[in-house]
């Protein structure tokens, strides 16, 4: 903290702990700290930024008792939705199911391809980056070729 201080001041550390260092009184005696305090008008009070001035003494006589946590239920995303289905989403097939993954969405929008293939068409319509296939249309995807639309 002093050290970002001194940076932001052009000073030195030193001089920014001798400037903001105060003494604080609290239950357990008189405390050293940083304080910095700005003063406000129309007979507000001061604003107070105080570090440190806090006893770190032992106390041995404090009960510690471990809560258990509480079990957030999240909701699963929708592409484990899509896993969870079983079902290839190009041939419908249910069998070797993998997840084809762009890296962007306007990589499927590329000029100088003819006519896009289905897959294209169907992961553009989604806006979604991934695509459920089964294994057969993920090698058809990947070597280009134009995936059949049913293939039980």
């Amino acid at each position: 903290m002093l050290k970002t201080l001194a940076g932001k001041h052009k000073s030195t550390v030193t001089k920014m702990a001798r400037r903001y260092k105060a003494a604080v009184d609290t239950p357990d005696g008189r405390r050293t700290c940083f304080q910095v305090t700005a003063q406000r008008d129309n007979g507000r009070k001061p604003l107070v930024a105080r570090f440190g001035g806090i006893p770190l003494k032992r106390q041995r006589t404090a009960v510690i008792t471990d809560r258990r946590p509480v079990m957030v239920t999240a909701r699963r995303n929708e592409l484990i939705h899509r896993l969870l289905a079983g079902q290839c989403e190009m041939c419908e097939g249910r069998e070797g199911l993998q997840v084809h993954h762009i890296r962007k969405l306007a990589d499927l929008n590329k000029p100088g391809r003819p006519e896009r293939p289905r897959w294209v068409h169907l992961m553009a319509m989604r806006k979604r980056k991934t695509l459920v296939v089964c294994e057969r249309c993920h090698q058809d995807i990947h070597a280009g070729r134009g995936t059949a639309t049913t293939r039980k």
